[in-house]
């Protein structure tokens, strides 16, 4: 059970001079390094620890992962059915080359801020519908590092989903963009109340967004 393990995470984490938190030291972090060079199940007893490895390894990317019952670095040492996640924050990705069709400053990667006015207005929304919808209001929203935004939901609910859960999660905000080759929407009539809720949101950023700063609709553009 949960419990069960998140006890045995407490007491392996003790045992260990200098932990703050066991969450903390039963955190899995990931490093790509320089020529791909990819570093995984590294765990930190401290956060000066973690500066110092920072500073020393220098890597390119950091990915961080799930709490575990026990280290990550120990999951050579435990059977591999004993090595389990115990939670991990649920993370919504939002790229901006999404947005392609219907900006006209930029394209891919790119972003300015004419087209993070999509990311602001989708950050808004999204974090709105988790809380009215999903009683969810711990919600981290961080620049990805490249191309869009990342939302961690920190809720203990939202952590401790199982994979169907966060499926079933991500599904509620999909609204259906048809197939790779129509590339049209298939909403219907009368919408999902949830659609109209969000239609009512986004409405009043229609003409300042679409209109005016990506102009969208002028002739040039059709």
């Amino acid at each position: 059970s949960y419990g069960k393990l998140a006890s045995q995470t407490k007491a392996l984490a003790s045992l260990d001079e200098g932990i703050s938190s066991p969450y903390f030291h039963t955190r899995e972090f990931s490093f790509t390094l320089a020529n791909d060079v990819y570093c995984r199940y590294l765990c930190f007893k401290t956060a000066e620890q973690l500066k110092t490895t920072l500073v020393d390894r220098c890597p390119f990317k950091i990915d961080i992962g799930a709490v575990y019952n026990i280290a990550p670095d120990r999951h050579n040492s435990a059977e591999k059915k004993a090595f389990v996640p115990l939670q991990k924050e649920m993370v919504f990705d939002i790229d901006m080359d999404a947005y392609d069709d219907v900006r006209t400053c930029c394209t891919g990667a790119q972003v300015c801020q004419k087209c993070w006015s999509y990311l602001n207005v989708a950050a808004k929304l999204l974090t709105d519908m988790l809380r009215d919808d999903f009683d969810m209001t711990n919600c981290l929203w961080v620049f990805s590092g490249r191309r869009g935004v990342h939302c961690w939901i920190c809720d203990p609910e939202a952590r401790n989903m199982n994979n169907e859960m966060r499926t079933a999660v991500t599904k509620y905000f999909d609204i259906g963009t048809g197939n790779e080759n129509s590339g049209k929407l298939t909403l219907s009539t009368p919408l999902h109340p949830a659609l109209k809720k969000a239609y009512r949101f986004l409405e009043p950023y229609f003409e300042q967004i679409v209109v005016e700063e990506q102009n969208l609709l002028a002739e040039a553009n059709h």
